[in-house]
């Protein structure tokens, strides 16, 4: 019996936010109240919170004024969902193209809070969300584990590819409050892993005996089969988180039968964080319409049960607003109500997001997931770029180039390449003015033909 783990939920938990002035434990309990709400009573919630972000948006935001005139529209006469209609979609380009004017200029700048990402389609961003809007998020974070019956001071570990989301400690006192609150969890590192590195991972979280397993799904199921195939049995945490990739049928089956309980899958992007999760019930992924009001778009329309796209608005992000972000992803929204009684929406697994792993020629593995944070984030000028993998000694890299593109641009990005392939490996990259659409109707930012071994061959 873990008796640390009570002792940081109620006593050591609660004493760090409220030294930091923070609002998560408050958004934590108003979460765990609504989420039972009636779905009515959700929706109106959304709609309160919707009708001031549009007015603060018209107001503080260039880019939104702007985009509100060119439509003649004005906040006020956005009453109902077909009035929202009549907003245009939120794109990744205009994102990039119009960052400053995006953010709110009553916003204190020391408020600010900068993330980025690569994502799957090699599409990387910048972005920026408030500290209060930081606490809302973790706080939907911690609600979301508790489905999965992982809470705050519980252990965990992590098969990840951002260490930084995970253990990030800068200075002496973030590195004490990883000791005292994450417990210094075991970390397999998506980026590079090999047979070595699986094996040190399985090792360390049997001694460690983690509640919880939070991994990509793709590198999840890499791990599964390493243990698989090496007949190691003997980890049995509570539960499986999965995220960042599509979960396959498949993977969860083998997932499931190699750690001995159950997945949950779970859907977020680093610009909104998590949109969705799987609860107890498992009969699809709860949106966490508290603070997202998702959309399910066909030909311009909101549908139900059929495939469609996701456009985003985040209730909350008043630094930097995303309104009818249009994430990129396609799924359906179920009509159906979850027999575990939330009132939140429901809707299936995403379609599409799926990413390969670069194999280098001595074994090494890394995650499509991983590499866009590693190779492309912090490179100036990078508009979208896309590795393929056809031979081990192979690597072709496309590359769309934006206006702040430069030589130094390109020889950042070589030379991150080679650090993560090596020498041994012909590296060609070839500059075009688009990359195309797979049949998901989606950019990845990997595809590999190569197989590492029968180790790694999942399926």
């Amino acid at each position: 019996m873990d008796l640390y783990a009570p002792i940081v939920k109620h006593i050591v938990y609660p004493l760090w936010a409220f030294k930091n002035n923070s609002s998560l434990l408050r958004y934590l309990n108003e979460l765990e109240k609504s989420q039972y709400y009636s779905p009515e009573r959700i929706r109106n919630l959304q709609w309160m919170r919707l009708a001031p972000l549009l007015k603060h948006a018209y107001e503080n935001c260039p880019f939104y004024r702007k985009r509100f005139l060119e439509v003649g529209l004005k906040p006020s006469r956005i009453h109902s969902p077909d009035d929202f209609l009549e907003f245009p979609p939120l794109s990744k380009s205009d994102i990039k193209e119009n960052l400053s004017a995006m953010i709110a200029e009553n916003c204190s700048k020391v408020d600010l809070v900068k993330d980025m990402t690569g994502g799957s389609t090699g599409f990387p961003l910048v972005f920026y969300y408030s500290r209060e809007r930081r606490d809302s998020r973790n706080a939907a974070q911690i609600r979301h584990s508790r489905w999965s019956f992982w809470d705050i001071g519980d252990r965990a570990a992590y098969i990840w590819g951002a260490g930084g989301d995970i253990h990030s400690a800068k200075s002496l006192k973030d590195k004490f409050r990883n000791i005292l609150l994450r417990r210094n969890s075991p970390f397999l590192n998506t980026y590079a892993m090999n047979e070595n590195d699986m094996y040190f991972f399985a090792k360390k979280i049997k001694k460690f005996k983690p509640k919880a397993i939070l991994g990509y799904a793709q590198s999840t199921t890499v791990f599964a089969k390493f243990l698989q195939d090496h007949k190691i049995f003997d980890i049995h945490p509570s539960a499986i988180v999965s995220s960042a990739e599509m979960l396959l049928p498949e993977d969860r089956k083998l997932i499931e039968n190699v750690f001995h309980c159950k997945i949950f899958d779970r859907y977020g992007c680093r610009e909104v964080g998590i949109i969705a999760n799987e609860c107890e019930a498992h009969e699809g992924l709860h949106v966490n319409a508290e603070n997202l009001y998702v959309e399910f778009i066909r030909e311009g329309k909101p549908v139900v049960g059929k495939s469609s796209e996701i456009l985003i608005t985040d209730l909350r992000n008043y630094a930097m607003p995303f309104i009818r972000y249009n994430i990129g992803d396609v799924s359906r929204l179920l009509k159906k109500p979850c027999p575990c009684g939330r009132g939140l929406p429901l809707m299936d697994t995403i379609e599409g997001r799926v990413t390969d792993f670069i194999t280098t020629p001595e074994g090494k593995l890394s995650s499509g997931v991983a590499l866009t944070l590693y190779l492309i984030t912090n490179i100036a000028g990078i508009k979208q770029a896309q590795l393929i993998q056809e031979e081990i000694n192979q690597l072709k890299v496309r590359l769309v180039k934006g206006k702040e593109f430069t030589k130094d641009s390109a020889k950042k990005l070589f030379d991150n390449i080679v650090k993560l392939v090596g020498n041994k490996v012909k590296i060609e990259i070839q500059y075009v003015n688009e990359i195309p659409k797979g049949p998901s109707g989606k950019c990845r930012f990997v595809i590999s033909k190569v197989l590492s071994n029968s180790l790694y061959e999942t399926k």
